[in-house]
């Protein structure tokens, strides 16, 4: 039994795979400051009766290793795996700075490129939205960093004193008539184009214009369903991804 840990921003969603088949997943907040109390009761909830032999861990927040790492070993006895170029990937990564490459990044790709087969273009969105590609070498080209909807909708709201903070449900409208309406269509519908938009400019520029596209993330279900590309959704991408990782660096 494996118990998978993707470290977001917002939140961690942790799942226990068996021989690749996840069975649940669990979901709670970030908390940069809580105390180790508060992640190994939020652990303990996904565990119940079942001892993982092992912890794969995907991290962008690097404040809070150190006491998921202790939680972990006494969970298991040892140290978990945590995700870095270092590790055997599957894959190429021609990064400028392989080290600086998001722990995420590395997952998504490595899941997309062994459940789908590359090439791949990744769609993760969630606090930061992010494009990967992988051509059909399985070379990690690199891709790009957006702000996620959310972040978009709170810096928006923060910048201008009538703009609120709304609930970011999609619209079928094109032209808004009200505020709430202009703001969905500016961030969720705009969303959609901006990544219909970059996925036809990546294709063009690499050359790959079968690459598979695979969607992941809180928000992506919704978001692609604006889209005019054809994107597959698949909202367990990092755990798949966490586990041909551990598959490939625990001898197992």
């Amino acid at each position: 039994m494996l118990l998978g840990i993707d470290i977001g921003n917002t939140n961690v969603v942790c799942a226990l795979i068996d021989n690749g088949t996840i069975l649940r997943t669990h979901r709670f907040l970030t908390k940069k400051n809580a105390t180790s109390e508060y992640y190994e009761n939020s652990l303990n909830k996904i565990l119940a009766q079942e001892q993982p032999q092992s912890i794969i861990i995907s991290s962008v927040v690097p404040e809070i290793n150190e006491q998921i790492k202790n939680v972990c070993t006494n969970i298991t006895g040892t140290p978990p795996l945590f995700v870095s170029s270092r590790l055997n990937t599957g894959l190429h990564i021609k990064y400028d700075y392989p080290e600086k490459l998001g722990a995420d990044l590395i997952t998504g790709a490595a899941g997309a490129a062994a459940r789908y087969k590359a090439p791949v273009i990744i769609v993760d969105i969630g606090t930061a939205t992010t494009i990967s590609v992988v051509n059909e070498n399985n070379d990690y080209l690199g891709g790009l960093i957006a702000p996620g909807p959310a972040t978009s909708m709170k810096a928006l709201s923060n910048a201008a004193s009538l703009l609120p903070e709304i609930e970011l449900i999609p619209t079928d409208k094109t032209i808004g008539t009200n505020t709430s309406d202009c703001m969905k269509i500016g961030i969720l519908t705009a969303h959609a184009a901006m990544i219909d938009g970059m996925i036809d400019r990546i294709k063009q520029a690499i050359g790959i214009p079968d690459a598979k596209i695979i969607a992941t993330g809180g928000p992506a279900k919704d978001i692609i369903s604006m889209c005019k590309t054809e994107i597959i959704y698949d909202n367990n991408l990092l755990f798949y991804g966490l586990y041909e990782l551990y598959k490939m660096n625990s001898g197992n």
